[in-house]
């Protein structure tokens, strides 16, 4: 293990800096300072787990097997995705697990002798995966094969994978011969790995030269020799950091654009490549100042990083989007490729492992970006594997080769869009579309229909089915099961992460919209009250905007946070005369530092001045206190980071709503123990962004 940068990180330190600065957001809502963090100190009696292959990714039917180097292992646990505790048996020299579905893994092994805080009887562990055997996809590379480049990358496993493309790069163009060797390699593994698979799905090769384009002559003799493999070119990374828009239109994008087009006209010049796409006064101005410079005529395609652009919620996504493309349509860019060419989702979170927040947030912006043009294949996941740069530590690949829940749900993912491009979006009605994400994809061979939750781990989504037979389910991990089909409709549950439904050639299904009518808790004379000092705008919680302090980054977007400085806490709603009432939805905070969700609570009714108890929400935290070795942390957060609350109950005729709150979490932390470790949290408070109320 390392704790120092890479050589090519290192040289993109000032970028990476900025990009820390933007992901910590120091300067943003109140956050919980961090009592921990990495622990870098391995247990005294560590073992190695060896699965004798270039990373324990095993395919359904192989055995799950480990070899353990060290003589101190005594037991072991496999946890999956959710922390539930799948098997458990006595160490071996040679260990073999029980099989398991497709899915992603935890496996620790233990000693019999506590060693001490913060490793107690841990020695070992590493995280797995099993993967379907499926045609299309090139198999596992044998341990001996070359990662790619420097070691940051780990370009055959991203291809057996299939996520999307590497972004190859050129550290200093004014060392071409250097760049053209190392490159050279890695579009060597490419093009065996990456490019002949999935035809339908366009597959390119881009390279980037993220510290800048000075020296044209280099540049020219790098796009030279790879002009017949390497089809996109973008130049400097981030460039919003240090330079206007306009200068860098004219002064960066100009000469690089015309000396790639002079090797080659039919190349690609993707960029700007900034941080963010934020509103005006943040990206978007910077854009439009790009733009307004004569910027897009020295682009062929549109480059953006998505920091802080969706953040798993939803709502925030197609903010973000939105405003970008209409941003693009003043410009009369609509139409023009977009690609995402930088970022990536913590697993790992500087102390805490929290497989959820990866899990979620990944496939929440995988869905999104497909609806706005953005293919898997325009979508570069950053980075592959930890080597030592722990700032910003978004790898799917531990330092082990132990895989992050992103590899097995990107696995599936390419798995069920083999072979399909996206047709069209679903949409689920006024409310539903804040609630759900659902896209068809087809090609001459199939069709997929794809949900996903907007944060409700109980969702549920009424169909209509035409067409014979059950509906044929897949999880996001590969696990399949068939939902029935009555009288041409069925119920498909859809949660936090995507389900796919593979249909027949001779089956369709339409999603039926909600009919929730009107939400009461915008007419007039609706107040709100709550049991703290209501020093932020309680108004906050029924305006009808579910507000996000990352998309503006200012102060009134913060969402309305309660301080009564201990539990139960309560938040009320008061209609201007007693209402029947069927549905109320709660929008939590989406978990993330300072915004924090609820996890223990009543809804409850006025009933001629007695408080009667609709429903009572217990939200599993699932987090244990426990080592994990290549990851350096020292809690184990499996919460499902939950944030919206529905609740459909018979109809009651009242004039208030309430939640009386019994505990929620530490902003981004499902409890104390993953402060304490080093995660990204807040504080103690109730986060609400809204609270909706329908009468039916």
């Amino acid at each position: 293990m390392v704790k120092t940068i890479s050589n090519r990180l290192r040289l993109l330190a000032p970028a990476l800096l900025l990009l820390t600065l933007a992901l910590l957001l120091l300067i943003g809502p109140p956050r919980t300072a961090p009592a921990g963090g990495w622990s870098w100190k391995l247990p005294p009696n560590v073992v190695s787990l060896d699965p004798g292959r270039r990373n324990p990714i095993f395919f359904v039917g192989e055995r799950i097997t480990f070899a353990v180097g060290g003589k101190s292992a005594t037991r072991y646990e496999v946890r999956d995705y959710y922390g539930d505790l799948v098997d458990r048996g006595k160490a071996a020299p040679n260990m073999i697990l029980k099989s398991q579905p497709p899915g992603w893994y935890k496996l620790y092994v233990y000693d019999d002798a506590d060693q001490g805080p913060p490793w107690g009887k841990i020695v070992g562990g590493t995280m797995f995966a099993v993967f379907r055997h499926r045609p299309g996809f090139p198999p596992l590379a044998p341990k001996s094969a070359p990662p790619g480049g420097d070691g940051v990358g780990d370009q055959p496993t991203r291809d057996t994978i299939g996520m999307g493309p590497e972004r190859l790069a050129v550290p200093d163009a004014s060392k071409p011969d250097e760049a053209i060797k190392n490159l050279e390699a890695e579009v060597a593994i490419d093009r065996a790995m990456y490019l002949p698979f999935d035809p339908l799905r366009h597959r390119v090769l881009m390279v980037a030269f993220p510290n800048g384009t000075k020296d044209l002559a280099g540049v020219r003799k790098i796009v030279a020799h790879f002009q017949n493999d390497v089809t996109y070119w973008e130049p400097r990374n981030e460039p919003n950091g240090g330079s206007s828009g306009a200068d860098f239109a004219v002064k960066e994008m100009k000469p690089f654009y015309e000396t790639v087009k002079s090797v080659n006209p039919r190349l690609k010049v993707m960029g700007p490549g900034t941080v963010g796409i934020g509103p005006p006064g943040n990206m978007l101005g910077w854009l439009d100042d790009f733009f307004n410079a004569g910027g897009a005529k020295y682009i062929d395609a549109f480059s953006f990083h998505a920091y802080n652009a969706i953040n798993g919620d939803l709502i925030m996504g197609r903010w973000s989007l939105d405003g970008l493309q209409a941003l693009l349509a003043r410009h009369h860019l609509q139409d023009i490729e977009k690609w995402q060419t930088e970022q990536g989702y913590f697993a790992a979170m500087y102390g805490s492992y929290q497989p959820s927040h990866q899990g979620r947030w990944t496939m929440l912006q995988m869905m999104l970006f497909e609806q706005y043009g953005i293919p898997k294949e325009h979508n570069h996941y950053w980075y592959d594997k930890s080597h030592g740069f722990w700032d910003v530590p978004t790898w799917w690949e531990e330092e082990d080769g132990g895989v992050d829940p992103a590899a097995p749900l990107l696995r599936a993912w390419s798995e069920e869009l083999y072979g399909t491009n996206f047709q069209r979006a679903y949409h689920f009605g006024l409310v539903g579309d804040k609630l759900y994400i659902g896209s068809l994809f087809a090609g001459p061979r199939k069709r997929v229909a794809a949900f996903m939750s907007n944060g409700l781990t109980d969702g549920q989504v009424d169909l209509r089915v035409s067409g014979p037979g059950p509906l044929h389910l897949v999880s996001a991990f590969g696990v399949a099961r068939d939902l029935p089909v009555t009288r041409g409709r069925a119920t498909l549950p859809v949660p936090e992460l995507p389900v796919y439904v593979e249909l027949t050639p001779r089956q369709t299904v339409q999603v039926i919209p909600d009919k929730d009518g009107p939400d009461l808790a915008l007419l007039p004379g609706v107040t709100a009250a709550a049991s703290g000092a209501n020093t932020n705008d309680i108004a906050k919680i029924h305006n009808g905007v579910l507000e996000n302090w990352y998309y503006t980054q200012q102060k009134p977007d913060q969402p309305w946070m309660d301080d009564t400085p201990t539990f139960p806490a309560w938040v009320e709603l008061r209609l201007p005369h007693p209402m029947t009432v069927r549905r109320v939805i709660v929008y939590a905070g989406t978990p993330w530092q300072s915004m924090g969700t609820l996890l223990d609570y009543e809804l409850q009714y006025d009933d001629h001045g007695r408080w009667k108890t609709i429903e009572h929400v217990r939200e599993p935290t699932r987090t244990i206190k426990v080592y994990t070795p290549p990851s350096r942390t020292t809690v184990d957060s499996f919460f499902r980071d939950r944030w919206i609350f529905q609740h459909h109950f018979p109809p009651v005729t009242t004039q208030k709503i309430r939640l009386l709150v019994h505990d929620c979490t530490w902003g981004g932390g499902a409890t104390k123990d993953v402060v304490d470790a080093g995660g990204q949290t807040g504080p103690h408070h109730v986060t609400l962004r809204e609270i909706e109320i329908y009468a039916r």
